[in-house]
């Protein structure tokens, strides 16, 4: 479902939670790699990684996995899942694409390189290191706990404009009322899967109009 592959192409998407992962799973009929010390899926020209939430998980199992694909695949690295959202400036279920990445704790940034057409709206991601409650007036578009660190992974591994993020907005950035449930989660992204299929579709292509190094 995610267009011609040609040998040695690898898209990777990167999931935090088995909520997030499992529709993605069944979507995409990807099954489980075995004797692996973190979720591994694989399918034609896919693979999941379920890291985890939080930073500091990324690097031990998102790091390890690129380390030995590189050497062999052409990759592309996809982050898909959750975030809070500014009630200002985004609506809960809606998928957006983000163009810029800021950890809040060391204040590194990463500005997006997606070259690509696309009709999703566009919008930037503070990563977090703990949930926020009533941060609408701190945060003025999305947060996360992971895209800063998975920026810092993958840069040792692919050119940033091979690495991309897709957040489906899942509360207002208020713990007391936000709905984490696995089944509010897994159809937060079953209802996004066909915009999540067109847009890896569109950046695979990338590699045959020869816009991506």
């Amino acid at each position: 479902m995610v267009g011609k592959i040609r040998k040695n192409e690898l898209q990777c998407i990167v999931t935090a939670l088995k909520a997030e992962s499992d529709p993605l799973i069944r979507f995409f009929d990807l099954t489980p790699e075995p004797n692996m010390q973190f979720p591994l899926f694989r399918g034609d020209g896919l693979a999941l990684v379920r890291v985890g939430v939080g930073k500091n998980k990324i690097a031990g199992t998102l790091g390890t996995f690129l380390k030995s694909e590189i050497k062999q695949k052409w990759v592309q690295v996809i982050n898909i899942g959750i975030a809070g959202g500014n009630p200002k400036s985004s609506r809960i279920g809606e998928c957006y694409l983000v163009n810029k990445v800021v950890d809040v704790e060391t204040n590194e940034t990463y500005n997006m390189d997606i070259s690509i057409k696309h009709n999703l709206d566009e919008k930037s991601i503070m990563t977090v290191t703990k949930g926020i409650s009533n941060g609408k007036d701190t945060y003025p578009q999305l947060i996360d706990m992971e895209a800063s660190s998975i920026c810092a992974v993958t840069q040792a591994y692919i050119p940033i404009n091979r690495l991309a993020f897709l957040k489906v907005v899942s509360d207002y950035m208020d713990l007391e009322v936000a709905n984490f449930s696995y089944d509010t989660i897994a159809g937060l992204i079953k209802d996004n899967l066909p915009i999540i299929n067109k847009f890896l579709m569109d950046f695979r292509f990338k590699i045959t109009s020869g816009n991506d190094a």
